[in-house]
């Protein structure tokens, strides 16, 4: 455009010049050629001035434009793009349409892509970070977690380089060998760095990645690139790594393996572990069913319900079966399984768990031949047991008998020779007689308790409903008379029912209620209980409590023992052996009996006969009673059943 204006400015000038050089040569023209002279100078001076104006304004323009154009460059050169385009749209109107439309394109691309830019680092956990050529951090992220979120200024990390942030520590390979990479102008990815105090947390780990930057002459610039708190990702690691050493660990050490079908419950490739505990058998059992690889390990009609169950999709716990290693060696397996499906809900097969039962059945076959031998020996050892007590008893029995005619024959002499001498006997020769006497008649009666003691063992139990109650008082009425200091009030609990021996519970209640009688013939005022109360565990306890003379509790473990008194012969008499012979009938019915009570404050005896379930079989066990207070006399509010004086 401005070639054309100087060329047409060129002519115009050719033109005047023409024009006026006659005039000036004063040259003799008529009027009529100098007015037509005049004529075209005019106008030709008139397009000279105004092409020559022209092309002015165009050189001005195009300095206006090429200045306007570097200053753009500039401000977008240090990302002013928006000072750069209004600058633009502030030109002066040499070619406003040209700049207006490059204004609008420039804010529309450049716009758009720091919208982009803008959004991704909204959206986006990386951070942007910078170096010089030395290194050093020479932009970074106001928001990157090793800042504002740490609790950091910026200022603490520029111009400084990694190896010099105390708080980050050196990458797996050190930071020699980071050094040595940058040196080398290398870019690089994930090479990961932990950090104290990153994002608020203690202690994090961060990635990073990064690559070279040059100036437009090629210089290098330093690095740039983008990093990424990755502390989550690793703390998940961690723990998926950890879960997986102690999976490793399980597996080695326990006695399970892994395995797995397909929809077609054929065995798929067997795994290591599979491989270590069962040898060539892991590797022929790929592709192949379980009941096809161990036709003979079960009956065909358990492999037929085995088969339903996985064909129902059903799982299965403890299928036990025994195979043939490679070598020949049998193996005790136990497998479990359930059946696997994928995301879509499709049947995949079936997956579980195996064990090597071997040793454990060992251990039973081993236990079963144990318990065999162990029951015949015990079946000897009782039968033996049961032959020599009853020889002993046989034997008791039979020298009680003969020990009754000798003993019987010097007591039948003593009376004789006491009624023969009669007034004549010297009194301290009637003193020897009547110890003789009474020795005669105790050894009688210890002959008696001994051969009751042996029947309470050998005697056969056949059991009904009993009424205590009843069978109380006909043991009370039956009660020998003695000298007491005034009559027992007896208070029996009417309605006492119990599944038992109906001669042995007579024997038992002949014992303890004597007993109570006996030790509470010095009272003033004796009070015999019988009473029943329920256990914590439902089970009828029966007491026979006192107001007697009662007991050290200290020498309690020695009232059931046979000839063991805790009173001399003179304070009350007795054989010994009447709280053994309760002890082991109240046993012999599956019960327990223990005895409470102290010197001075009565006693209270109480027993259990077992429940009606356990049948007539003798037993020792004993259960524990609850705990009862010491017996006291009944206060007089409570109506007793029956008062007999004795």
């Amino acid at each position: 455009m401005t070639w054309v204006l100087a060329l047409l400015c060129g002519v115009a000038a050719a033109v005047a010049l023409a024009a006026l050089v006659p005039l000036i040569a004063g040259t003799a023209l008529n009027e009529r050629t100098r007015t037509q002279l005049l004529i075209v100078l005019f106008p030709a001076a008139l397009a000279f001035g105004a092409l020559a104006g022209l092309v002015l304004v165009q050189r001005r323009a195009r300095k206006l434009a090429a200045a306007t154009l570097r200053r753009t460059a500039r401000e977008l050169q240090r990302g002013a793009w928006r000072s750069a385009v209004e600058h633009m749209r502030q030109t002066p109107p040499a070619d406003p349409s040209a700049f207006g439309d490059l204004a609008n394109q420039v804010e529309g691309v450049v716009g758009e892509q720091e919208r982009r830019w803008q959004a991704r680092v909204e959206l986006s956990q990386e951070w942007y970070w910078e170096s010089d050529e030395l290194h050093r951090l020479s932009s970074l992220s106001a928001d990157a977690p090793l800042v504002k979120p740490a609790g950091r200024a910026l200022g603490d990390v520029l111009g400084r380089r990694h190896d010099e942030l105390g708080f980050v520590h050196a990458p797996s390979g050190g930071w020699a060998a980071f050094t040595q990479m940058l040196e080398r102008q290398e870019s690089f990815r994930d090479l990961e760095f932990e950090v104290d105090a990153l994002a608020g947390r203690a202690r994090g780990w961060m990635s990073l990645a990064g690559r070279p930057r040059h100036h437009r002459d090629g210089r290098f610039a330093g690095y740039e690139g983008v990093g990424h708190d990755i502390t989550a990702h690793k703390e998940s690691f961690r723990r998926l790594q950890a879960s997986e050493q102690r999976y490793a660990v399980l597996a080695g050490l326990s006695a399970d393996w892994y395995w797995a079908t397909d929809a077609e419950h054929r065995f798929t490739a067997p795994d290591d572990e599979m491989r270590r505990r069962l040898g060539t058998l892991a590797e022929a059992s790929q592709g192949r069913t379980r009941w096809e690889l161990y036709p003979q390990a079960l009956p065909e009609a358990q492999w037929r319900a085995h088969r339903a169950d996985m064909e129902a999709g059903r799982p299965f716990h403890s299928l036990e079966f025994q195979v043939a290693r490679g070598d020949g060696t049998p193996v005790w397996m136990s497998i479990s399984g359930a059946p696997r499906h994928d995301e879509t809900g499709r049947f995949l097969g079936y997956h579980g768990v195996g064990r090597d039962i071997t040793l454990r059945k060992k251990a039973e076959q081993m236990l079963v031949v144990h318990n065999r031998q162990l029951q015949s020996a015990v079946t000897a050892r009782t039968r033996e047991l049961e032959f020599a007590n009853r020889d002993l008893e046989a034997f008791a029995r039979h020298l009680a008998h003969e020990l009754r005619t000798p003993i019987g024959h010097v007591r039948g002499l003593a009376e004789l020779l006491q009624r023969r001498l009669g007034d004549q006997m010297r009194p301290e020769f009637g003193e020897l007689l009547d110890l003789q006497v009474r020795a005669t008649q105790e050894m009688l009666t210890t002959l008696e308790a001994l051969l009751a003691l042996a029947r309470s063992s050998s005697e056969a139990i056949e059991r009904s409903i009993v009424d205590l109650s009843h069978l109380a008082e006909e043991v009370v009425a039956g009660l020998a008379g003695a000298d007491r200091a005034a009559p027992v009030h007896w208070q029996i609990e009417p309605g006492l029912r119990a599944w038992a021996s109906e001669s042995q519970m007579r024997i038992v209640l002949t014992n303890l209620l004597g007993n109570a009688a006996k030790f509470t013939r010095r009272t003033p005022d004796p009070v015999v209980t019988l009473c029943g109360v329920l256990g914590a565990d439902g089970q009828m306890i029966y007491q026979v409590r006192d107001n007697g003379a009662g007991f050290d509790a200290a020498q309690v473990s020695q009232l059931f023992q046979p000839f063991h008194r805790l009173h001399s012969a003179q304070e009350f008499q007795g054989t010994g052996i009447g709280l053994t012979i309760v002890q082991r009938i109240v046993q012999r019915h599956g019960g327990t009996i223990r005895a409470v009570g102290n010197l001075g404050q009565g006693a209270c005896f109480e027993f259990t006969l077992g429940s009606r379930d356990a049948g007539a079989a003798p037993t020792t066990t004993a259960g524990t009673l609850p705990d009862v207070s010491q017996p006291q006399p009944l206060d007089s509010t409570i109506t007793p059943s029956r008062e007999l004086a004795a």
